[in-house]
Formats: structure tokens, C-alpha cells, sequence
């Protein structure tokens, strides 16, 4: 192998190295998420008051025009179950925006396929 050979061959694995190192943007639920908590009874509280997952769906597809909602937010607690994960998943789906939950600091983003 000559000189240039090697040389291209540091290059690239310096650009594949660098490459793999990129880390992925953390999830942003935009500036103003619908966070909702989840209420006995599968419901979810917002704002006050309790809804259904369908009423919920509503209440942030409504609120999404007149209060500029951008996602919707799962505050996630010791009493949050996988199925409210799922329900806010539905939830957004409804008022078409995007879902996520937070648990602690972290926030993560909710996909579901079909």
C-alpha cells in the first residue's frame, strides 16, 4: 500500500470514527406541551379536569389552535402504567400531534406503528 493509500485510509477512518461519535438530538416536546398525568379510572387530568382518552383527544386538538398546544406530554409517576403510555400515544394521534412522556428529567418520544 503507498503513502496516498494510507493517508486516504487514516482519512477515512477519521470521518467514519468522527461519524459514529455523533450523538442524536434529545427529544424536544416544542414550547408548549399539553402534560397531562393519568387519573384513577383511566383518565387523564389536564388543566383540572379529568378526561377519557377520547374527550382528552378533543379537549388538545381544540386547545391546539386557540392555546398553539405542540405535543403532548405524559408526566409519568409512580402510578402511570405501560397502557397510559399507549392512551397518550391515541391521544396525539387525535389532535395530531406529536406524544412523549417524562420520567424525571428525561423526556422520551412515544411511536407507535400500526
Amino acid at each position: 500500500m503507498g503513502a496516498t493509500s494510507k493517508a486516504l485510509l487514516v482519512v477515512t477512518l477519521a470521518l467514519v470514527g468522527g461519524c459514529a461519535s455523533i450523538s442524536r438530538l434529545e427529544p424536544t416536546a416544542g414550547l408548549v406541551p399539553a402534560e397531562i398525568a393519568a387519573s384513577p379510572g383511566d383518565e387523564f387530568s389536564w388543566h383540572g379536569r379529568s378526561y377519557s382518552v377520547d374527550r382528552m383527544g378533543d379537549a388538545i386538538r381544540a386547545a391546539k389552535q386557540s392555546e398553539g398546544i405542540t405535543s403532548v406530554v405524559l408526566l409519568y409517576d409512580a402510578e402511570a402504567t405501560v397502557q397510559d403510555i399507549i392512551d397518550v400515544a391515541l391521544i396525539a394521534r387525535a389532535a395530531g400531534l406529536p406524544a412523549f412522556y417524562r420520567q424525571g428529567d428525561e423526556l422520551k418520544h412515544i411511536e407507535v406503528s400500526r
